[in-house]
């Protein structure tokens, strides 16, 4: 019995005492120093450590005024045994990493998902950070949500503090961020988080959301519709801040030309305009033929001849009988022309043809359309 306890005794004393061991995930680490963390409990450790990934520490682990502290003796990475909480959202970087689920979430570290992407996102959260360790991604956002991000392809309609972009069906709205140059016409590709108002609004987070992706197809006038480039030839039939063209009821904004000039357009359609990408004038409006002997009324044309007689009525509007060779045409002047003819004088006009009193006449919409003399 004595040989028995002796010997019991000594295995006792060469045998190592049982070891603890602790899995966690690392939430901190710096030089020498990192703490592991398990949802419940955490331990520090004297090691360097990568956070963000899951250990198991073997050693003695024994508790400090500053909580529990491990001695480690070894350690391995390893899958977590511990409850993962989970959270979903869409993936946002914007200076760091977040989920917005609309709330935001701040990650410990990126993650694997593109941004503006739906993810369920398995890990722990510690301190003011959610730390993820199992990523799952869903996919984009299928249509555009408050509070939530959204990418939308589309093209540029209008530029300003807010960028107008249309995707087919809809008009965006999105924050022009410095740095970022882009015209009308272009096709992009925006991801930004959703504000519902007036329009969609998309708030891009920095100047790499906005993908410039080249220009739309030129299209034929009559089969285009909005955000489509069309290029074509075009009467101006009549001029100010905008141009009304013979070619199309919608008016042409961005150039500026006479009546009467012809125009080659390449241009933007809008929902009830043309924007002018590239225009010129193909031919002054006086090269246009005289067509004072080819009368049909509600054409538009040009006229040139030699006033015979003017007439002025009491209310200030007036007649001027214009002719060339054995035709003849009234020109009609109200007072709104702002604009005088005298007899003998050589006129040219550029508007349209009509009656007044049954008799052939011709009108024009601005005095600018009317010159005489040495200014024709």
């Amino acid at each position: 019995m004595i040989s028995l306890t002796i010997v019991s005794l000594a295995l006792i004393r060469i045998s190592p005492p049982k070891e603890d061991a602790f899995t966690g995930l690392c939430v901190y680490s710096s030089p020498g120093f990192s703490t592991l963390y398990n949802g419940n409990q955490s331990v520090a450790i004297g090691r360097s450590l990568e956070v963000g990934r899951v250990y198991t520490a073997y050693g003695r682990l024994r508790k400090t005024s500053r909580g529990l502290w491990m001695d480690v003796s070894s350690l391995q990475v390893s899958p977590p045994n511990f409850p993962l909480e989970s959270i979903e959202g869409a993936y946002w970087t914007d200076r760091s990493p977040q989920l917005l689920t609309p709330e935001r979430v701040y990650l410990a570290s990126p993650i694997n998902a593109s941004k503006g992407e739906l993810v369920l996102v398995k890990g722990l959260e510690y301190g003011k950070n959610f730390y993820p360790i199992e990523v799952h991604t869903r996919g984009l956002p299928a249509s555009p949500k408050n509070g939530f991000p959204f990418v939308v392809e589309g093209v540029v309609l209008s530029t300003g503090r807010y960028i107008s972009i249309w995707n087919g069906s809809e008009e965006f709205k999105v924050l022009k961020l410095r740095g970022v140059e882009v015209s009308p016409g272009q096709r992009v590709r925006v991801v930004g988080i959703v504000r519902v108002r007036d329009y969609i609004y998309l708030y891009p987070s920095e100047s790499e959301d906005i993908t410039l992706l080249g220009y739309s197809e030129s299209k034929p006038l009559w089969n285009s519709s909005i955000g489509d480039i069309v290029e074509t030839e075009c009467l101006v039939l009549n001029s100010g801040s905008t141009l009304k063209l013979n070619c199309t009821d919608l008016r042409l904004y961005g150039f500026k030309a006479r009546t009467g000039d012809l125009l080659h357009i390449r241009a933007l359609r809008r929902k009830s305009s043309l924007l002018c990408l590239n225009c010129s004038i193909v031919q002054p409006r006086e090269k246009l033929p005289n067509e004072l002997c080819g009368y049909s009324p509600g054409n538009f044309a040009k006229i040139s001849g030699t006033v015979t007689w003017v007439k002025r009525y009491r209310n200030g509007f007036g007649l001027a009988n214009v002719t060339y060779g054995n035709c003849w045409v009234l020109l009609k002047l109200p007072t709104s022309l702002g604009v005088s003819v005298t007899s003998g004088e050589n006129v040219t006009a550029y508007g349209f043809f009509t009656t007044y009193r049954e008799k052939p006449a011709f009108e024009v919409r601005s005095g600018d359309d009317i010159c005489s003399g040495s200014s024709c």
